[in-house]
C-alpha cells in the first residue's frame, strides 16, 4: 500500500481520520454526528450521536490505514460495517 511506501500513515492524522469517519456517517445517516473523539494508542474511538442517544465505535490502526484512499471512495469494508452497525444501534 503507498502509505506504507512513502512513510506516510493515515492512523496518525487525527484530523483525518475524523474527515474519514464523518464521510463514512454521511454515506449511511447524514443526521448522525461525532460527538466525540479519542485516540487510544493503537485505535480511534468514536462516539456518535443521534437524537440524545449515543454509541461508541473502535477502529483500530489496521483498519484505518486500509482506508488510506479514502477521498476517492476506498473506504474499508470493515470501517463502514463497524459505522453501520452502530448507527443502527442509536
Amino acid at each position: 500500500m503507498p502509505y506504507e511506501l512513502d512513510g506516510y500513515s493515515l492512523f496518525d492524522d487525527k484530523g483525518e481520520v475524523k474527515r474519514l469517519v464523518d464521510l463514512a456517517i454521511r454515506q449511511i445517516d447524514p443526521l448522525v454526528t461525532i460527538d466525540r473523539l479519542r485516540k487510544i494508542d493503537f485505535s480511534y474511538v468514536f462516539t456518535l450521536a443521534k437524537k440524545g442517544k449515543a454509541k461508541e465505535v473502535e477502529f483500530t490502526r489496521e483498519e484505518i490505514d486500509a482506508s488510506w484512499d479514502w477521498r476517492s471512495g476506498n473506504i474499508d469494508e470493515t470501517v463502514l460495517k463497524k459505522i453501520e452497525k452502530a448507527i443502527n444501534q442509536l
